[in-house]
């Protein structure tokens, strides 16, 4: 790959939470500003020196690949951090050196110098609609794949796939708060995986900031609103992956990376995707947020909250994977 066209899609991924600048006239953040079960707590986020020291080991993993060089600078060898994707080797040492696939040099044990990116292990159905679950290749064939919900009529699998597209940037991968632009970030961006605050946290709660963005909680703006993006289900897949991860730590081999076992235990009577068109308070939620969104006025062509068929959409009654 040519190195401009590498820099074009670092600076991509970078720029997705970019764009929404850094807000540093919030207030520091152990004063008690995020909410969990409705009550004031402090906001879980990792420390500057870590948002930093995250920052420049996904810039020196970014240049490593553009020259060939392949390993990981953090997190173990297999596992490429910058793009999620396995590396051509075997080892989980961190310090063993492969082949990245980009800098013109072909792997000891690969003929090509392609990365698992583009290795699929099935090919799309002749009629494109038979299997559609080849064109999740990309996500399912290098991170874990859940065969269960914590999150009933939500899709856990289905929720990653939106996450690595926008909210990496911020959150990191793994949801340790410790994404490439985390250090341009005040408040930082939160830890989705700190259990004593999650496991607080309803379903509702979750579903909202993500929705409205921050300033639907009265906190920063630097947590855009996706509610223009993604459909709600969409939302509840989201959340079905984030409570998939809870005090899921770095993983050390590949094994714990692909079987993540998260603590999260649902919330008496929390609201879910099954039950999300029954509630009150999701509805009057719900209503609040389009009021202030582009094109969801009474009239517009825009379905707002509404269901879209199409792709790998399913309705809540279609999840496949159901709550254990």
């Amino acid at each position: 790959m040519k190195n401009a066209k590498l820099k074009i899609g670092l600076i991509a991924i970078s720029s997705l939470g970019m764009v929404w600048g850094s807000s540093s006239a919030f207030a520091a953040e152990k004063e008690l500003r995020c909410k969990a079960g409705g009550v004031k707590v402090e906001c879980p986020t990792i420390t500057e020196a870590e948002a930093k020291a995250a920052s420049a080991a996904f810039l020196k993993e970014g240049n490593d690949m553009e020259g060939g060089q392949g390993g990981s600078t953090y997190g173990i060898a297999p596992f490429d951090y910058l793009t999620g994707v396995g590396k051509r080797t075997k080892s989980d040492t961190k310090t063993y050196k492969t082949a990245s696939g980009y800098g013109g040099k072909a792997d000891e044990d690969h003929s090509t110098n392609k990365t698992e990116l583009w290795d699929r292990v099935k090919k799309p159905a002749s009629d494109g609609v038979s299997d559609k679950s080849v064109y999740d290749q990309w996500t399912n064939n290098w991170s874990p794949k859940f065969g269960e919900t914590k999150v009933a009529g939500a899709d856990a699998n289905q929720g990653k796939t939106y996450y690595y597209s926008y909210c990496i940037a911020c959150h990191g991968w793994l949801m340790h708060g410790d994404g490439p632009n985390a250090a341009e970030l005040n408040p930082r961006p939160r830890t989705l995986t700190r259990g004593e605050y999650m496991q607080k946290k309803t379903n509702l709660e979750l579903f909202r900031v993500i929705k409205g963005g921050g300033e639907s909680v009265s906190l920063s703006s630097s947590m855009p609103n996706w509610g223009n993006v993604l459909q709600d289900q969409d939302i509840w897949n989201i959340v079905a992956f984030i409570r998939a991860m809870q005090d899921v730590p770095p993983p050390k081999s590949v094994e714990e990376y692909l079987n993540p076992k998260s603590t999260f235990k649902p919330i008496k009577g929390d609201v879910d995707a099954m039950t999300a068109s029954k509630s009150k308070d999701f509805k009057e939620m719900n209503e609040e947020i389009e009021s202030d969104m582009t094109g969801r006025a009474p009239g517009s062509e825009l379905v707002g909250g509404g269901f879209v068929k199409g792709g790998n959409r399913a309705a809540p009654t279609e999840v496949a994977v159901k709550v254990k």
